[in-house]
């Protein structure tokens, strides 16, 4: 096994063993525009202090089958939290393309997104694997499955993802409440990576709003011209 495939899996020890959970920041943050396209945001970072005494730098690996797999990856950094990582960026055509990500990509086969109609409404269903993100991270280091150790370690350290979603459109329902914050159309979930709990089901619900068209100003001033010229009071005068 190579030192550069442990990298990973060390750091995430290490940080379990010292419960600084904080010092690791999981985002993934998702765009739905109103046309169905998406855009998607991931951001992986970890404490700089790490990143500058790791002999190997351990994103190397992340970032390059990122690029195989058509991400836009670039270099991310949070002064204020003294973290350093990576942002992966990409357009996807619709929200379903995140359920069929290539075979290598580092995000595949992590969630199931299912799009619905309710009457006036659309929800957005999403189930998170939580193992497979765990185990993604094990393979990744080219471990065994967890031991006894390893797995209390991972409940010490009570790493969570942020997992956020922009809507075309008011949110009106959500569940689960636990974890959530709504700020206008966006809405974001605080997703416990239990090593517990296989998965985790998240639901928004909103209204999407639908532009008038644009003609419709026109019509409106013909309209009110119309009804001016309809209206104009006469001048009363001597027939010739």
């Amino acid at each position: 096994m190579s030192l550069r495939a442990k990298i990973p899996w060390i750091i995430l020890t290490v940080l379990a063993l010292l419960g600084l959970s904080g010092c690791l920041t999981l985002e993934a943050r998702t765009r739905l525009r109103s046309d169905g396209s998406v855009e998607r945001t991931v951001v992986i970072a970890v404490d700089s202090v790490l990143l500058q005494t790791a002999a190997v730098d351990p994103l190397a690996a992340l970032r390059g089958s990122a690029e195989a797999s058509g991400w836009q990856v670039e270099r991310y950094q949070d002064p204020a939290r003294e973290q350093e990582g990576l942002r992966l960026r990409r357009m996807l055509t619709t929200l379903e393309d995140l359920n069929h990500l290539p075979e290598g990509d580092p995000l595949a086969g992590l969630e199931q997104v299912t799009l619905g109609t309710e009457g006036e409404f659309q929800t957005l269903s999403v189930t998170l694997s939580i193992s497979g993100i765990l185990d993604r991270l094990r393979l990744a280091a080219g471990e065994p499955p967890f031991s006894t150790e390893e797995l209390a370690m991972l409940r010490a350290a009570e790493f969570r993802l942020l997992y956020e979603v922009e809507l075309p459109g008011p949110i009106v329902d959500y569940r689960p409440q636990g974890g959530a914050h709504v700020e206008g159309r966006r809405i974001r979930w605080m997703v416990p990576l239990n090593p517990d709990q296989p998965a985790i089901s998240l639901q928004v619900t909103w209204r999407p709003v639908r532009p008038a068209p644009g003609c419709t100003g026109g019509w409106i001033g013909l309209l009110a011209l119309w009804a001016a010229i309809r209206w104009r009071p006469r001048k009363e005068g001597r027939p010739l």
